[in-house]
């Protein structure tokens, strides 16, 4: 799996937003509403409170672009949406804007994260769909099948639609029975053509060395995490890959935020495919491991072998210890000595 890398927040958290963010359908979660018109027959709708009181249907003035429009950043979810019937004949859209995010390979073969802005100009449909009605909800017989729904979620598509003058306005989706989009939105939103406005990078997702190498860009120390929750047995190794095996090498540096987790995060440095000379010594010197020893120095660095036979981890420095599969599940071990220089030298 990709992983984000940041600069300011962390590999962990930013790849959390990324898989957020790149959702483009989706439902957007409702506002409070109420009732139009009289109340007890005895003033105006202005006099509800405002925890009852319909949304007012705000027009914003000419349209910014989704990196000037605070309303459109990745966190958004939908709450300031109306829905488009509320504008009238005050608001007649001719084009419709998407911001999201994306990624996208570069020239060296590493991929970035980007933030995109999208225009459609042929929005009839899309107008059609979203004036629709939210569907009315099914009986409530327990057993109307129509009561059965899926328990998947969405994501409110950060679209804005446009006027002429280049006003704006944030629709709200039509809903279904099941408070998702309704299906003719999300067929308008799917067959809309979109023309790219904007690229901005937002950050690395993955290096060209880690692509070559055919490594992650970020992993876990597990020997650590191992260590904080260890087998409540030593188990025996599971035997390992035979010496002219595939097995791929990759070498992490934790970084300076994951240092006090328990499960310290990596980011590549090195790595590819091992000679098989060099895997057969290293195989050699795993089964020279003897019992981990009791240790609270995290490691530095840290390794990962991909073998047929499973993943070997091994810590560079600190406790250097490693993690490999066993006979009943991983177990921990006190990696040999020469180990480490084994998986880092030339």
């Amino acid at each position: 799996m990709i992983k984000m890398r940041f600069p300011v927040s962390g590999a962990s958290a930013a790849m959390a937003r990324l898989g957020a963010a790149l959702a483009v359908g989706g439902v957007l979660t409702l506002a409070a509403a109420g009732c139009a018109g009289q109340v007890n027959g005895t003033g105006p709708a202005e006099t509800q409170s405002l925890a009852t009181a319909e949304p007012a249907a705000e027009i914003h003035p000419r349209w910014p672009a989704c990196a000037g429009e605070p309303s459109m950043q990745p966190q958004d979810e939908g709450l300031d949406a109306a829905p488009l019937p509320h504008f009238g004949d005050a608001f007649r859209p001719v084009a419709a804007v998407l911001c999201r995010e994306d990624t996208q390979r570069r020239t060296d073969g590493g991929t970035d994260a980007i933030a995109v802005e999208d225009r459609a100009d042929d929005v009839a449909d899309l107008i059609a769909a979203l004036r629709l009605p939210d569907e009315l909800p099914p009986s409530s017989d327990p057993s109307d099948p129509e009561l059965i729904c899926t328990a998947d979620g969405y994501l409110a598509p950060r679209l804005v639609l446009l006027d002429s003058q280049g006003r704006w306005v944030r629709p709200r989706i039509p809903r279904d029975t099941c408070d998702k989009p309704l299906a003719e939105a999300t067929a308008a939103m799917d067959g809309l053509r979109w023309t790219r406005v904007t690229t901005r990078v937002l950050g690395e997702v993955e290096s060209a060395g880690a692509a070559a190498s055919g490594c992650d860009q970020v992993d876990t120390d597990m020997v650590w995490f191992t260590g904080v929750y260890p087998p409540s047995r030593q188990g025996d190794l599971a035997p390992l890959a035979g010496d002219s095996a595939s097995v791929r090498l990759c070498v992490y540096q934790v970084t300076a935020d994951g240092r006090d987790s328990e499960k310290p995060q990596g980011d590549f440095v090195s790595g590819g495919m091992l000679p098989a000379s060099r895997w057969a010594a290293v195989k050699r010197t795993v089964r020279t491991s003897g019992e981990a020893k009791t240790c609270a120095n995290p490691a530095n660095r840290f390794a990962r072998l991909e073998t047929p036979q499973g993943y070997i981890y091994v810590e560079l420095d600190g406790c250097r210890r490693l993690v490999a599969p066993g006979a009943t599940g991983d177990t921990i071990w006190q990696a040999s000595a020469d180990l480490p220089a084994l998986l880092t030298g030339p």
